[in-house]
Formats: C-alpha cells, sequence, structure tokens
C-alpha cells in the first residue's frame, strides 16, 4: 500500500498544545478547525502556538467569521509572522456573514493580496455533494476558486467507492489541484456522531444509515453497536493509488485513540 502523507485536523481546545505532543509529536501536520463558536481567532490562536511548538500548522478562516479586512489583514499577518506558509479557506457555517466574505472566493481573493502570495490555500470539494448547492453550481464555484488555490480537501466521507474514485472524477471535470482526503481517524463513535454535524460533515453519516440495507451493511452496523472506534482502515485502504496527494485526518481531538490506531508515528518513550 502507498504511504501517503497525512494532516491531522483538531478542533481548538484546552490543553491541546500539551495532548498533541503527548500523542502527535512535531513536526507533525496539524490543521486547526474553525468553528462558529470559536472564529477563526481561535483557528489562528492555535496554529501560532502549534508553530512555536514545532508543529507545521495549518489554520482554517471561514469566509462568513470574518468582519473585515483589518481582522483578516491581522490574521495573514500573524500567520506570516509564524512561520506558516498555508490556510485552509472555507465559507463557513455562520448564519449571517459576519462582514463583507459572504463565500470562500472573496477571502481567498483578499488572503491573496494581504499576503502578496506567500499563504497557499486550500479549498474544500465534496465526493457527497452539498446539501444547498447543486452539483453544476459546485463545479462552477470550484473551477472558479482553483486559481488561487494550491490544494483541496475532500469533505469527510465514509464511502470507500465515492472516495476512491474521486480524483478521477474531479480530472475528469477539469479540476487538477493535488486532492488531499479527508477521513475520519478511529475516534469513538459516540464522538463522531455527536460531532460531525457541528463541523459540517453530517450529511457524510448517512452513508452509514444507507449500507444498513446493502450487502455490507453487517460490517458497519456492528461497528456503530458494539465497537468503541470508528475503523478506518477500509477507507485508507481504498485511497491506494487512487490519485491522492496526502491523507488528512478528521481527529476529533480523540489523540489517544489516533496514537493507537498505526496511522502515525508513535512517541518515543521519555518523549
Amino acid at each position: 500500500m502507498t504511504v501517503l502523507p497525512l494532516r491531522v485536523e483538531v478542533i481548538p481546545g484546552e490543553n491541546l498544545v500539551e495532548k498533541l505532543r503527548a500523542y502527535l509529536p512535531a513536526p507533525a501536520t496539524v490543521t486547526v478547525t474553525c468553528l462558529p463558536q470559536h472564529g477563526p481567532r481561535a483557528a489562528v490562536d492555535l496554529a501560532v502556538g502549534l508553530a512555536a511548538a514545532g508543529y507545521t500548522a495549518v489554520p482554517h478562516l471561514a469566509a462568513r467569521s470574518v468582519a473585515d479586512r483589518t481582522e483578516l489583514g491581522d490574521h495573514v499577518d500573524r500567520c506570516l509572522d509564524a512561520g506558516i506558509t498555508d490556510v485552509f479557506v472555507i465559507g463557513g457555517d455562520a448564519p449571517v456573514a459576519a462582514g463583507p466574505y459572504a463565500w470562500s472566493g472573496a477571502l481567498m481573493e483578499e488572503v491573496a493580496e494581504l499576503s502578496g502570495g506567500a499563504l497557499r490555500m486550500g479549498i474544500a470539494v465534496y465526493p457527497e455533494g452539498h446539501p444547498a448547492t447543486a452539483k453544476d453550481d459546485l463545479l462552477a464555484t470550484l473551477r472558479s476558486k482553483q486559481d488561487l488555490a494550491s490544494w483541496c480537501v475532500t469533505q469527510l466521507c465514509f464511502a470507500p467507492d465515492t472516495i476512491r474514485t474521486f480524483p478521477a472524477r474531479l480530472r475528469a471535470e477539469g479540476i487538477t489541484l493535488p486532492v488531499w482526503a479527508g477521513i475520519p481517524g478511529p475516534v469513538r463513535i459516540s464522538r463522531l456522531l455527536r460531532l460531525a454535524g457541528s463541523i459540517g460533515v453530517g450529511q457524510s453519516l448517512g452513508f452509514l444509515k444507507r449500507s444498513a440495507g446493502g450487502s455490507n451493511s453487517g460490517s458497519v452496523v456492528r461497528q456503530l453497536v458494539t465497537s468503541a472506534s470508528y475503523d478506518p482502515a477500509p477507507l485508507v485502504e481504498a485511497l491506494d493509488g487512487a490519485g491522492y496527494a496526502g491523507l488528512h485526518l478528521y481527529s476529533f481531538n480523540d489523540l489517544a485513540e489516533l496514537a493507537d490506531s498505526g496511522l502515525v508515528e508513535p512517541v518515543a518513550p521519555g518523549a
């Protein structure tokens, strides 16, 4: 099996830097979610702290949560001062835009200008579509952002066949960005179900429900009922030879489970 570069996504939380040091040593690449209740400042604060601790940090910037160009400029300057080279730009789930950036493309144009092109930008792509946007509109929006973006990450997906074929589907549509596969880490099932909707990946949980009626439903249903943690192994296996640039693990901050999974390098005793 091809070994892919790895990024681990975390959610701002208490003592998170200490937990990362215990379970995922620097210089691992860590991306930081920007939720409406936290805002981009919390994501940038954590990313700057991680960079200072030796991690490769990638903060998320949610367009609808940025109040104005001055605030955005502050986020950009802090990232550059910390040696951060990449940010992940999303529209965000805030019901009302806090400022002039109603969608991610508008924020990307400003980031490119404010950083002088020094910040590479990643964007989201959707293997299973988006409940609020038609397929053709998603593709048109993606094409409009492609020239400003350097890479893209799939929204969390539980369907091996869907995730495996997605890079080829993008290429067929003229999207040439490197694609990172977004999959759940070995997170506790209860936490996965509770948090998936709050970070915008609740739609993919529908695959688990649909699987209950399929020929291979047993393994999925048994896992939900009898297992403490979700096993990402079938998804990881499906990525082999599919054309992905790397693996983007949604950890949901369940770092102890991740450390025991074999998906990341173990922490040396006494480290």
